[in-house]
């Protein structure tokens, strides 16, 4: 069963974020600003309410449009405040936005934060509609696909299919929206709710940029689709597999050395 996440802005008003973490979601994106003419007034509430729980990730999000995605990242960051222990995203999908104005956003952002990952919200019917662009640029994607029909988080994700989580645009996908329709304790009305397929720990990891990358902590079946099934894994496991095997190799090794060194004994005290 994956961690399950919610995304807000101004709509939902000021949650009750003890009430939502009560609920069993473990991460958030609160939506900070749009273009570089909108700070959504909900974000101070969230941000400090985010920052307050424990086993508990904060996120923060701009929405991009079309133009300086540079001078909008900086806008971004003149209103989020300290982001080292938030994660953040850009959301990608409308309003003459492209993942070239994407890629300025984040090439600028990364240089004024000293490497903050991003996670790219880019759901797959825009990435089609914009030439299946390539996305390397993020740390990961956000991808975005709708399950019918509303209740808590965990019900709803049960409607998912595999395939949904298929990787597209070079990078693979670490969250999946897959609801906006989702009812959850703290949270005023119906809200987007999200899945992350690990621990709390690796999505840390990925978002914060400590230790691991997202290519390090994926492992899932995908289908296809076409009855074909195919198991994604991470490259720790295969390391930690050499790590033993090599292991085991100097093991043997010191032993027959260890072999050798009384057969050598042996034969000296017989001269």
């Amino acid at each position: 069963m994956p961690i399950f996440g919610v995304d807000v802005a101004s709509y939902q008003g000021e949650p009750d974020w003890r009430k939502v973490h009560g609920a069993g979601i473990r991460f958030a994106f609160s939506k900070v600003t749009e273009s570089t003419n909108y700070t959504n007034p909900t974000w101070s509430h969230n941000r400090a309410g985010m920052l307050a729980l424990g086993d508990f990730l904060p996120g923060a999000y701009h929405f991009l449009h079309g133009g300086n995605g540079a001078a909008q990242a900086r806008y971004f960051l003149s209103k989020a405040g300290d982001v080292g222990r938030v994660a953040v995203a850009l959301d990608v999908e409308a309003s003459g936005a492209n993942a070239a104005t994407a890629r300025d956003w984040v090439a600028e952002f990364k240089e004024r934060t000293g490497g903050h990952p991003v996670i790219g919200y880019y759901p797959r019917w825009f990435w089609e509609q914009t030439g299946r662009p390539d996305l390397s640029f993020f740390d990961s994607v956000w991808q975005s696909h709708y399950v019918t029909g509303g209740g808590s988080p965990s019900s709803l994700y049960g409607k998912v299919p595999a395939a949904w989580w298929a990787t597209f645009g070079g990078e693979p996908i670490s969250v999946l929206q897959y609801s906006s329709s989702a009812t959850v304790p703290g949270i005023t009305g119906r809200c987007d709710v999200n899945a992350y397929r690990g621990t709390l720990d690796q999505l840390k990891a990925l978002a914060l940029g400590d230790d691991l990358s997202a290519k390090d902590v994926w492992e899932y079946e995908i289908d296809t689709g076409d009855g074909e099934k195919w198991r994604a894994e991470s490259i720790l496991g295969h390391l930690e597999k050499a790590q033993d095997e090599t292991n085991a190799m100097l093991r043997e090794a010191l032993e027959r050395l260890g072999g050798l060194d009384a057969r050598l004994t042996a034969l000296e005290a017989k001269d």
